[in-house]
């Protein structure tokens, strides 16, 4: 079969969830044998770099089969490609690759154009969507978090967005649903990681019947890595991820610095590891608040709480940073879809601490497989670290309820069940609490029908 992914950024220019899954998915499908190609869509600043003047497709340096896309004119409130050169370089390449599945992961910078661009390249092709986040039911970024007080969104009605951006009329927000409801419409499927993404999207007004859940997988980086290693006092937490205002790195500090106050630090002191990239993606008044906590923190000098910011990390960093660390905390502040650093955590055998919410909540399940709290909720999370740290029982405990995650190929062939159904013209997709498509195994109890979708003879 020949495959062509299309994403929003690449790993190997920026980390971020939902390019690393992409890039996963390519690896996978190599491995299982098929032909496979990836475009990827920098932003225009970084053409420069990795780009040509005036061409807006590239090759990938030193790479086979992979393309960077600069799409022009692009508008972010319409997810939209304004200029028709960059569509046209865009069509003829699918044209050129003529393949049999084109898997879109992203539609931010790519456009939503160019679902029907790639319909009209490759008619015979299924073509596929994976939704990251929520941009094209929310124009706060995809975030449901509200711009005025940021409080977590339930809904979006075009009055309540009207609230966030009183510049655009309700009904703008109508028209510009329908809009962006008809060009997804040109996909034959649609993929969630999470079951709260999948019932978001549906209630804002995609096909049920399209709508499938498949969890995201990774390969393992470091599988000789030794899952049982831990510090000597057990009292090492870390943060991975970007340093943006929604990751929650503010609600970790502000609970070591009420553990301070309060002076319920426990004997064996806390360390806290912060590994995080992209600050020049996060606000500035999120940044000064960071830097002011960080600074009255340490201004305590009270040698039993160590702050470490030990910045942005590569893949092929990710097994030494993990194992610097007993535990993963993810106090993430908004709608977590689905939280890839739960699935790295847990490849390390490292529990984890998390906002419960959203996906997060879903997969992390309290004293068993990890630890949760209130979202936004410092207070709770300061009483999670004063109960866990130095806590060695505690730990071995948790540590031996931790599951690897799905596998990348567990992930690709999830997808090509999926594809395979529905080309056959099989029955409708149930709706979906009941998702064809089974989850991660760490939450097989919540799919019952999860070993019934693979073949036992590995015939995918």
């Amino acid at each position: 079969m020949r495959i062509l992914f299309v994403s929003y950024m690449h790993p190997s220019v920026t980390p971020g969830g939902a390019q690393q899954v992409a890039e996963e998915m390519r690896r996978a499908a190599i491995k299982r044998g098929h032909e496979v190609f990836m475009i990827s869509a920098l932003e225009v600043d970084q053409e420069g770099v990795y780009g040509k003047p005036g061409a807006p497709i590239v090759p990938m340096p030193g790479e086979t089969n992979q393309y960077f896309y600069f799409p022009q004119h692009y508008n972010f409130v319409h997810k939209s490609v304004g200029e028709w050169r960059s569509l046209k370089f865009f069509k003829d390449l699918v044209t050129r690759i003529d393949p049999d599945v084109i898997h879109f992961h992203h539609y931010h910078r790519i456009g939503v154009e160019s679902i029907r661009a790639a319909r009209l390249a490759a008619p015979k092709a299924r073509i596929c969507m994976t939704f990251h986040e929520m941009m094209a039911i929310c124009l706060a970024g995809g975030q449901m978090v509200r711009t005025s007080n940021r409080d977590l969104c339930l809904r979006a009605t075009p009055i309540d967005c009207n609230g966030c951006f009183e510049q655009f009329r309700p009904e703008f927000f109508t028209l510009r649903a329908a809009r962006l409801q008809a060009l997804l419409d040109e996909c034959d499927d649609f993929f969630f990681p999470s079951q709260f993404i999948a019932k978001r999207y549906q209630e804002w007004g995609l096909d049920p019947a399209k709508c499938h859940v498949v969890a995201n997988g990774q390969s393992h980086p470091a599988p000789e890595a030794d899952r049982a290693r831990r510090s000597h006092r057990v009292n090492r937490f870390g943060f991975f991820g970007q340093f943006i205002d929604n990751k929650g790195i503010d609600v970790i500090l502000d609970a070591i610095l009420l553990l301070a106050r309060e002076k319920r630090l426990p004997e064996s002191g806390v360390e806290i590891m912060i590994n995080g990239g992209n600050r020049h993606y996060a606000t500035e008044g999120y940044l000064a608040k960071v830097d002011a906590l960080i600074e009255q923190i340490r201004a305590l000098d009270d040698d039993r709480v160590r702050i470490h910011e030990l910045g942005r990390y590569s893949r092929d960093q990710l097994a030494e940073r993990m194992l610097m660390v007993d535990w993963v905390i993810a106090p993430s502040t908004w709608w977590e879809v689905f939280g890839l650093v739960v699935s790295e955590a847990w490849m390390f055998g490292r529990p984890v601490i998390v906002s419960n919410i959203a996906g997060l909540g879903e997969r992390v399940r309290h004293e068993e497989n990890g630890f949760t709290f209130p979202a936004r909720n410092s207070a709770a999370l300061a009483d999670l670290i004063a109960s866990l740290a130095g806590n060695e029982l505690e730990w071995r405990r948790a540590h031996e309820g931790v599951k690897p995650d799905w596998s990348d190929l567990d992930m690709f062939d999830a997808y090509m069940i999926a594809w395979r159904r529905n080309a056959a013209n099989e029955e409708p997709a149930p709706a979906i609490d009941e998702p064809r498509v089974a989850a991660s195994r760490s939450q097989a109890q919540t799919f019952p029908d999860l070993e019934a979708l693979f073949n036992p003879a590995g015939d995918v």
